[in-house]
């Protein structure tokens, strides 16, 4: 759960509930992902996105209160409110799944099995020296064949982000594609230009 203080920031209720909707969905898809590969970076980002979940529910709740004017106001809030608390929880399962990594829990059958699946996620640092800095991400695809499904910049997550946003040394870039694909984009990303 949330640690440290939240402020208030005026914030829209729905901008609000759907980023914790789309966070939470794409929690689920990291953890299983770092279950089935024994993958301890997505299940880092699974719990840091759990806990930007919980900060974002808070928001919520804060920005909510300060909506409501009448009896009509409340009931509507506490709809929103709910569907909030029922994303958390679901991001929050996301991040129990994450865990079984750390306790050795991983499901071993389950990984077999899918370690023959054509698709993996994977989570990689942009290099400071990398060429892929200042790269649009719709070039990415038809160069490596992966799918950027996300990006952390400066501790801010765009999901689905706009083919047209271009790669920045220190993007945190959460990928889809081929083992062989993935791989590609890791080493390119980690690359340091110098060194070549």
């Amino acid at each position: 759960m949330i640690e440290k203080k939240v402020e208030y920031k005026p914030l829209s209720v729905k901008s609000l509930l759907t980023s914790i909707k789309n966070i939470s969905e794409l929690t689920v898809d990291l953890a299983y992902s770092a279950v089935l590969f024994n993958d301890a970076e997505l299940r880092e980002e699974v719990l840091e996105l759990e806990e930007y979940v919980d900060y974002m529910t808070y928001l919520l709740f804060m920005s909510a209160s300060f909506a409501v004017r009448d009896k009509e106001d409340a009931e509507r809030m506490a709809g929103i409110m709910k569907l909030a608390m029922a994303a958390n929880r679901i991001s929050d399962a996301a991040g129990d799944i994450a865990s079984t990594i750390v306790r050795g829990e991983g499901l071993k059958i389950l990984a077999q099995a899918f370690s023959k699946t054509e698709e993996r996620i994977m989570r990689v640092t942009v290099s400071k020296n990398s060429s892929l800095t200042n790269k649009r991400i719709d070039s990415l695809r038809g160069q490596l064949g992966i799918d950027v499904i996300a990006v952390r910049r400066r501790g801010k997550l765009l999901i689905n982000p706009k083919e047209s946003t271009k790669l920045v040394a220190g993007d945190v870039v959460v990928v889809r594609g081929t083992d062989k694909s993935l791989q590609e984009f890791k080493r390119i990303a980690e690359e340091n230009i110098d060194e070549k």
